[in-house]
C-alpha cells in the first residue's frame, strides 16, 4: 500500500514537471504551423514591417517569446505567428520559445486566444475572429467541465458580455461580405452591423405577417388607423360615426391613410397633451 502511494506521488510529480512551461531556443524550421492556430488572426502589414525592422537592428526582444505546444514529438506554434514571420523576414534562423504541454487541441486553443486577447483591444475583426475559434456545437464553449451557457462562459474568457458574444455569432453567420469588410476597415462596429441585420429581419417578418392577413383583417386594421387619424385631426366621435356609416368609401380611407404621417401625428399629439397639462397645472 505504501509502495503504491510513493509510486503514484512520483508519477504525479513527473507529469507536473512535463506540464510545466519550459524556455527553449528553437530553429524556425523546427516549428510546425497548423491551420487551427495560424488562421486565428490576420497579420497587419504595417505591424509586420515595424517588427521586422526592429528585429533586423535589435534582434528578438526578450519577453516576446513564441508559445509552442510540444505534441506528438512536434513543436506546434500556437501563438506568435506574426513574430515568427517577421523573424524569417529579418534573416533570423532561431527564436526563443516557451514550450507548453496541453491535454488537448481545445485546451491549447483556449490558451492561444487568451494570449491574443491580453495583448489587444478586443473589438471589431479581433472579436469576430476570437468568437469564430470557439466550437459552440460541442457544448460548454470548449471549456471542459465549466457549467452554463456557452456564450456566458466564452464571454468571461474574452472579457465581454454574453450578449456581445451572441451578436458576434449572428454577424459571423449572417453579415454580407460588404458588412464584414466595413468591420475590418473599422467603418462599422460589430454592434452596428448586428443592428442592420436584425433591422432587416424585423422588416421582413413584418412583411410576412402582413401578407398573412386576410382582406377582412386588413380592412379592420385600416379602419382603426383611420379612426385614430380622424380623431387626432379634431373630428368628434359622433361625426366619425356618421362618416363611417353613411356613404362610406373604402378607397377614400385608403388614400387618407397613405397621406397620414403617423409618427408626426403622434408627436404633435404628445406636444399638445403636454401643453394642456401645463395649463391645468398652472391654474
Amino acid at each position: 500500500m505504501q509502495f503504491n502511494i510513493i509510486t503514484n506521488t512520483l508519477k504525479t510529480r513527473i507529469v507536473n514537471m512535463q506540464k510545466s512551461k519550459q524556455n527553449k531556443t528553437l530553429k524556425i524550421s523546427e516549428i510546425v504551423l497548423v491551420p487551427e492556430f495560424e488562421k486565428m488572426l490576420v497579420m497587419d502589414e504595417s505591424v509586420v514591417k515595424s517588427i521586422t525592422e526592429s528585429m533586423r537592428t535589435e534582434g528578438f526582444k526578450p519577453g516576446h517569446e513564441l508559445h509552442v505546444w510540444q505534441h506528438d514529438r512536434k513543436y506546434i506554434l500556437i501563438d506568435g505567428h506574426t513574430r515568427r514571420h517577421c523573424a524569417l523576414k529579418a534573416g533570423l534562423t532561431t527564436v526563443p520559445c516557451i514550450i507548453h504541454h496541453f491535454e488537448s487541441m481545445e485546451e491549447a486553443k483556449k490558451f492561444a486566444i487568451r494570449e491574443q486577447i491580453d495583448r489587444r483591444n478586443l473589438s471589431g475583426e479581433a472579436l469576430l475572429q476570437a468568437v469564430a475559434n470557439f466550437n459552440f456545437e460541442i457544448g460548454k464553449g470548449n471549456t471542459g467541465d465549466e457549467k452554463g451557457k456557452a456564450s456566458e462562459i466564452i464571454g468571461k474568457q474574452l472579457g465581454v458580455s454574453s450578449k456581445t458574444v451572441e451578436k458576434a455569432r449572428v454577424v459571423l453567420k449572417e453579415a454580407t461580405e460588404d458588412q464584414k469588410e466595413a468591420i475590418r476597415k473599422e467603418e462599422l462596429s460589430v454592434n452596428q452591423v448586428y443592428n442592420q441585420i436584425r433591422g432587416k429581419t424585423s422588416v421582413e417578418k413584418q412583411e410576412v405577417m402582413q401578407s398573412k392577413h386576410s382582406s377582412k383583417e386588413k380592412a379592420f386594421v385600416d379602419g382603426i388607423h383611420y379612426a385614430i387619424a380622424q380623431i387626432a385631426s379634431g373630428i368628434s366621435l359622433e361625426q366619425l360615426f356618421h362618416q363611417t356609416t353613411e356613404s362610406f368609401e373604402y378607397s377614400k380611407m385608403v388614400k387618407a391613410l397613405k397621406e397620414t404621417d403617423f409618427p408626426m401625428l403622434f408627436k404633435q399629439t404628445e406636444t399638445q397633451n403636454g401643453l394642456n397639462r401645463e395649463v391645468v397645472y398652472g391654474e
